[in-house]
């Protein structure tokens, strides 16, 4: 089956049908200099999370922004080609295990060919005007990074616990307010949400297993939730954790059910 792209440009690629590639470096370079206002409006964006696992994506650049990217890549499950002359040690020791495939060369334009997203991390803005400029031109998603004017998708502010995934954006506003929520919402979301996560999906799957389009599993998942179950889960109290599951499941899934869904999701975590 053919795969299609994520999603059409929207803003940046209309604006950019209408230069010629001498146009928009030039663009970009006004942009730099000093005294050069920074844009006043913040972009307007709809709120995605996109499924890329398996992927092919294209980070350009191999310095400590590109690894960062990377790292963000792989954590979905991508499969990352990095474009670059250098590497930092991490990416290259991903490249010698295989982890990541490595173009030691300039960026060319054929080389987004293909990819469900492109980003470029060089320190060369004129690269990064010409990966953007490529990326668009063949309806390829495309971040540059602190350039969200050359953007059709910007990287939020990211707090992960296991499955669980909290993204910030101000739409470029202010990237310090995003900073300091995503240390709030850490210190919020402990890391206890990990495996407290991966306790409800187990048992939501064995539940729909035992008895799918019942009516009341909705009402019994929701029990779960404004349950004690969590702060059961943070103190690694198992005990604590299979009594609260047995008292709103213990009808439905039987008590050796139980502990072994508790044995797995909450493996490592026991105090």
């Amino acid at each position: 089956m053919a795969r299609t792209p994520l999603a059409f440009p929207l803003h940046s690629a209309r604006r950019l049908d209408k230069l010629s590639h001498a146009d928009k470096y030039s663009d970009w370079r006004r942009s730099l200099l000093p005294g050069a206002a920074p844009a006043s409006r913040s972009m307007k964006t709809y709120p995605i999370f996109a499924v890329i696992e398996n992927q092919p994506c294209l980070v350009v650049g191999g310095g400590a922004v590109g690894e960062r990217k990377v790292q963000d890549l792989m954590a979905a499950g991508a499969r990352v080609t990095v474009v670059s002359r250098t590497l930092t040690p991490e990416l290259a020791a991903l490249a010698i295990r295989g982890e990541i495939s490595y173009l030691p060369e300039d960026f060319r334009e054929v080389q987004v060919e293909g990819m469900t997203l492109v980003m470029a991390a060089t320190d060369d803005p004129e690269v990064n005007a010409r990966v953007s400029a490529a990326a668009q031109a063949r309806a390829i998603w495309v971040n540059v990074a602190d350039a969200p004017e050359y953007c059709t998708f910007i990287v939020p502010a990211q707090v992960r616990r296991g499955d669980l995934t909290l993204a910030i954006s101000t739409g470029g506003a202010s990237p310090a307010l995003a900073r300091q929520l995503r240390e709030e919402l850490q210190q919020h979301f402990g890391p206890e949400y990990g495996p407290y996560l991966d306790l409800l999906q187990r048992v939501r799957t064995r539940l729909l297993t035992e008895r799918r389009g019942h009516p009341d599993n909705g009402p019994l998942f929701h029990r779960l939730v404004r349950s004690p179950l969590r702060e059961a889960v943070a103190r690694g109290d198992r005990a604590r954790v299979l009594k609260l599951l047995h008292e709103v499941l213990g009808s439905f899934l039987s008590a050796p059910v139980l502990g072994e869904l508790v044995s797995q999701a909450l493996k490592g975590t026991e105090g």
